[in-house]
């Protein structure tokens, strides 16, 4: 397909001009292959017509059946491949995007009906440490040298994402040259992957002690690992570190909450040390910085987000759910008034 193409070899490009990412690139893909899996199933071959050359019966059986493929298709990913709102909208906004192309590039008018792949979302509930478990990290050495010496390392990498609010992949990218030195002061400096946005981050003592700790490393700071090892080896920090309880966890599809179990037949809930992940770190370090009081401008510098980002404020709003603890604490000095009357 020369769309697919001209997407991966870099001939298309986003309206600002820049390159498509290669995780944008990734997701058509699998669109791709959505569709060809869809039509194997289906038994049958898509089309499209040139809404320009059809006559007014021939526009309405098209529109009808644009209209059942979104259908099909979008049950076919829900309840056959058991994917949610989110991997499904972002299959349908890709989708569009291609029938845009086909007008841009072949003044191919394929319709409006395209307009009505409909983009569903789902907020996915933010997984964080709080922070007085990312302090136990930080600080207690009694912990720490019961870990082997391969999850010392995992836990210093998770704690020095947990303080710089580095993606995995920005963090896995580091190297020396990233580190700049101003006086007494270490800084990380480093252009996002994903968005190629400059941030630049102090580092209080104890990351410096990370970095030393890894000083003699040349190629990159911390050692190589994929992310799939490193999300397995935190998880068994957590579990060590004894967090346990338990969380309910759930997925939409087409706007339905759905619970999902660690053990579907027993219907045993996930752990908080089954939910932590790489995207734990850089969650973690925004929310804490924001709870612990710094201004949303500074925090919005070191993430790299944009002033409008809708991403950036679930973490404000998540942030704003610690004020519970103070509202607590209110109520409980409210209440004690009534006995000294």
């Amino acid at each position: 397909m020369r769309f697919l193409k001209e997407t991966q070899n870099g001939q298309r490009i986003q309206p600002n001009g820049k390159i498509i990412r290669s995780s944008t690139v990734d997701s058509y893909e699998t669109l791709f292959k959505h569709i060809q899996n869809y039509q194997v199933s289906r038994h049958k071959v898509l089309r499209i017509n040139d809404w320009d050359y059809l006559n007014t019966r021939e526009k309405i059986a098209e529109t009808n059946y644009w209209k059942r493929f979104y259908f099909d298709f979008t049950n076919y990913l829900f309840y056959e491949l058991d994917h949610h709102d989110n991997h499904v909208g972002q299959q349908m906004k890709l989708l569009r995007a291609f029938f845009m192309w086909l007008e841009k590039e072949f003044i191919l008018m394929p319709g409006s009906f395209y307009h009505q792949f409909y983009k569903t979302h789902e907020d996915i509930p933010v997984i964080v440490l709080t922070p007085e478990r990312l302090s136990f990290l930080i600080h207690n050495k009694e912990f720490e040298q019961s870990l082997d010496k391969r999850l010392r390392k995992m836990k210093d990498m998770f704690v020095f994402g947990c303080t710089t609010a580095l993606r995995f992949s920005d963090l896995m990218a580091l190297n020396f040259t990233n580190i700049e030195t101003i006086g007494k002061n270490k800084y990380v400096v480093v252009n996002s992957q994903k968005t190629n946005t400059r941030s630049r981050i102090y580092l209080p003592d104890f990351a410096k002690d990370i970095l030393h700790k890894y000083r003699r490393r040349k190629k990159s700071l911390f050692p190589p690992i994929s992310m799939v090892n490193f999300n397995i080896a935190i998880k068994k920090i957590a579990l060590l570190a004894g967090w346990t309880e338990e969380i309910t966890k759930t997925r939409s599809k087409q706007g339905t909450p759905v619970v999902h179990y660690k053990d579907a037949t027993k219907k045993t809930n996930y752990r908080f040390c089954d939910s932590i992940s790489s995207h734990t770190m850089r969650r973690t370090a925004i929310t804490t910085m924001l709870r612990m009081g710094m201004n949303e401008i500074n925090v919005r510098l070191i993430s790299g987000h944009k002033a409008n980002s809708t991403s950036f404020y679930r973490y404000v709003n998540y942030a704003d759910g610690f004020i519970d603890e103070e509202m607590d604490k209110y109520y409980a000095k409210l209440n004690s008034i009534y006995p000294s009357l």
